[in-house]
């Protein structure tokens, strides 16, 4: 966890410390950044990029030299005893070379020995007594390809794509991710106003319940009427009941995507309030999509990827200079040394591959053209989502807006019954039934204002305007 994730977590748990020791307060802005730190597909794309970063460095590596060092060593005792007799030469002052000192016969002819060879006149005595130890070989040298078929060129080029797209992978899932908490927030602060609605219900049941058994009591009502409202009354506490296992239930949710225990106590000072913002909200471009965006870098990589596969039947050039030294060691001898430098170039045409080259350049093409025809078909695909997504937002709006209206006509309808009522020209029923209608339309109102946000982080994450921040 980074620091400042860490700071808010610890202010956040520490100004509730009155509240409850364990309690974690929460806002919009620190679910978010939580989410983001803990989530396990974030920290795979944030390997991928370093996957392509490597892969960066590695490619780039190819335009320098290759250098290397090597030395071997060995002990091998072996003796060589022989003796060898060496023909001789003589001066022939006519040429003013030396000539072989061959036995001639009568008509100057050499004479050939039995073994097929001249005789000489006279041999030279060589006896040989060398024994070898061993001896040791040392060499460093450095390639550098000076042309190989543009491989190193398109090589460098797919792995900046690669690490373009590793980035905007990241964007991406960093933006599912937010929007996967954004909707557990919201679910989070729904069920909460409903737990508070679910209060406020009982409580104006109980107040009935009091006003109508006092009304039993003096004889003004029967006791089918106190019954009728002690029903619903039960009704009531369940619902509350049920209400609180939701709202548990949205919490444990919630601490799952941010990373903590499953049973923290969760605190906010959020709640719905019901205002929509629906400044800025302009249709988009499929093409600033990061799913756009992925899919151009990998049509430039299969691109690329063809010159790479062209490069492969092309000729390369390359030179190497080497520095080597050789040292043998023998018995009673001085030792043999010898060193030097060596300079080589090499060139490598490719005759024939008796098809496979024009086979993988076909493939590769084929290739090219199926995720250009996919960049095709996923533009149109993305621009309907953005269609969608600001019709879904503008639908939203509309009925957050039905859902106030309707709210304020019932909440206004109860009060009528409850006037009414206490003056005797309304009937339990009625009075009950507005209850309830006003109780269903304000949680219509928290449904509607909910699938709003929701809606608007949809919005924003299609926009590539979802940050954590």
């Amino acid at each position: 966890m980074n620091l400042k994730v860490y700071l808010l977590l610890f202010l956040s748990m520490s100004s509730f410390e009155a509240f409850a020791q364990d309690t974690l307060h929460l806002t919009l802005k620190l679910c978010r950044e939580l989410a983001v730190e803990s989530s396990k597909t974030i920290k795979i794309a944030n390997e991928t990029i370093d996957k392509a970063q490597g892969e960066k460095i590695a490619a780039r590596s190819a335009r320098f030299p290759d250098i290397s060092a090597s030395a071997y060593g060995l002990y091998h005792r072996t003796s060589l005893n022989k003796e060898l007799y060496l023909p001789t030469q003589v001066f022939d002052p006519s040429t003013g070379k030396l000539t072989p000192n061959v036995v001639v016969d009568a008509s100057g002819h050499p004479v050939i020995g039995s073994d097929g060879n001249p005789i000489f006149n006279t041999y030279a005595y060589l006896p040989i007594n060398l024994t070898f130890q061993g001896g040791g070989y040392a060499n460093i040298s450095a390639e550098q390809p000076i042309y190989a078929g543009g491989k190193i060129t398109s090589g460098n080029k797919m792995a900046d794509i690669g690490k373009n797209m590793a980035y905007l992978n990241k964007t991406l899932k960093t933006s599912d991710v937010i929007y996967e908490t954004d909707k557990a927030y919201y679910l989070y602060l729904s069920v909460k106003g409903k737990v508070k609605l679910a209060e406020k219900y009982k409580n104006l049941l109980s107040e009935l319940v009091k006003t109508v058994n006092d009304s039993y009591e003096t004889g003004m009502v029967n006791r089918n009427e106190l019954l009728k409202v002690k029903v619903r009354y039960n009704d009531a506490c369940l619902q509350l009941q049920r209400a609180e296992s939701g709202f548990k239930l949205a919490g444990m949710s919630l601490c799952r995507l941010i990373g903590v225990p499953l049973k923290t106590p969760l605190s906010t000072s959020d709640s719905l309030d019901f205002t929509m913002d629906t400044t800025g909200f302009l249709n988009a471009s499929s093409q600033n999509r990061a799913e756009y965006q992925i899919l151009k870098e990998q049509m430039e990589m299969a691109g690329e990827n063809i010159k790479m596969v062209k490069g492969k039947y092309l000729p390369t050039v390359g030179v190497s200079v080497g520095y080597s030294a050789l040292r043998g060691v023998l018995k009673n001898m001085n030792d043999y040394t010898g060193n030097g430098m060596n300079v080589m170039a090499t060139i490598k045409i490719p005759i024939t591959t008796f098809g496979e080259g024009r086979g993988k350049i076909r493939a590769a093409k084929a290739d090219y053209n199926i995720r250009k025809l996919e960049l095709q078909d996923t533009q149109d695909m993305l621009q309907l989502e953005n269609e969608q997504a600001l019709l879904n937002l503008t639908d939203a709006g509309t009925r957050v807006r039905m859902a106030k209206e309707a709210l304020e006509q019932a909440d206004e309808n109860m009060k009528v019954s409850d006037d009414n009522y206490e003056v005797g020209m309304e009937t339990i029923v009625n009075v009950l039934d507005a209850k309830a209608q006003w109780q269903e339309e304000y949680s219509s109102l928290i449904d509607a204002f909910t699938e709003y946000k929701i809606q608007q982080s949809n919005y924003l994450r299609i926009t590539n305007h979802l940050k954590a921040e």
